[in-house]
């Protein structure tokens, strides 16, 4: 006689000890008992991994524990959710096994920057959050299971020394910009990009003020702040684009009204960041490498570019050794 029982889903709650927010705690079991939380982040997963045995969801009130302990960190050198003029509120951990661990905060999935009037509102935020925070998190799995992920096609070749340097951030990006394509149709977050453009482009503008302030007592500080903050906000361009979209007439749309700083630092090349990006397909339609590696390619010599047209000349000699130069004054 053969078990026919079907496999259980692996689902764990991490981090609720004893000293959790009261509230939190109740808002969060409202969610679970009476409005379908678990089963909304299944949903999200399976929609793009069907197959139960290759990953395992936490839901987390510790997320920066949570990453430590499953992914075994040491340490000094723990998980940061740092992201620049953001934050991570979830991460796809790839394990040697083929499967995942896909772990997800639960603060994050509350977060607005909005008063919500009613508790129905709030029920429909967590519930929107949850939805695309568990898709976007799959679309890693995705893509990896398929062999299209970062990893796989990110050594493209034909670079210049400064443009090659970029590959590996821009690739990352890459994948996000593939899965937010796809969310922006299935399950579009209720958070927006563009809402935090105004910050994103603040946080540049301060961290290469800073720099420039400061290369003289430690130049390697410098330009690593300054090529950490640049990145970050590309990083924003990635998730950007397909939350603006293109027109009627395939032309990126723009934010409205336009936030601070847009004219200074993006306007003069957003329709290529936008273009660029919209190369991609969206994670549940397949691209070879040779095809993602080009759209990377072009990718690395834009940033490069773009750096250079808000005043910062970055990149490698023949001979690997780095220069980099802040042309303005002051940004």
């Amino acid at each position: 006689m053969t078990d026919a029982r079907a496999p259980l889903i692996n689902l764990a709650l991490d981090g609720f000890g004893a000293d959790a927010d009261p509230a939190f705690v109740g808002a969060l079991s409202f969610m679970i008992e009476q409005q379908g939380l678990l089963q909304t982040l299944l949903t999200g997963v399976v929609e793009l991994v069907p197959d139960i045995t290759r990953w395992r969801l936490t839901l987390t009130d510790d997320i920066i524990s949570t990453v430590n302990s499953v992914s075994g960190r040491a340490d000094d050198d723990p998980y940061t959710t740092d992201r620049g003029a953001g934050h991570a509120g979830a991460i796809t951990l790839p394990r040697d096994d083929g499967t995942f661990d896909i772990v997800v905060s639960a603060d994050v999935l509350f977060a607005t920057r909005e008063e919500l009037a009613t508790v129905d509102d709030l029920a429909a935020h967590v519930s929107a959050a949850a939805a695309h925070i568990s898709r976007h998190e799959a679309g890693h799995a995705a893509l990896r299971l398929r062999g299209e992920d970062a990893d796989s096609y990110q050594d493209v070749q034909g670079l210049s020394n400064s443009d090659a340097a970029c590959r590996k951030p821009l690739a990352a990006h890459v994948d996000d910009n593939r899965i937010e394509q796809y969310t922006a149709l299935h399950a579009p977050s209720p958070l927006h990009h563009v809402d935090h453009l105004t910050d994103a482009i603040a946080h540049l503008r301060a961290e290469l003020n800073e720099a420039k302030r400061t290369w003289r007592a430690d130049i390697g500080a410098a330009a690593y702040r300054t090529l950490t903050a640049a990145n970050g906000l590309v990083r924003v361009f990635a998730y950007l684009s397909p939350e603006l979209g293109l027109d009627e007439n395939g032309t990126p749309r723009r934010p409205d009204p336009l936030p601070d700083g847009w004219e200074e630092y993006i306007e003069h090349s957003w329709d290529d960041w936008s273009l660029t990006f919209h190369r991609l397909r969206p994670v549940d339609e397949r691209m070879t490498t040779d095809e993602i590696g080009t759209v990377l390619a072009d990718l690395c010599r834009l940033m490069n570019s773009w750096m250079s047209s808000i005043g910062v000349d970055w990149g490698l000699t023949e001979d690997d050794r780095e220069y980099i130069f802040w042309r303005k004054n002051r940004y």
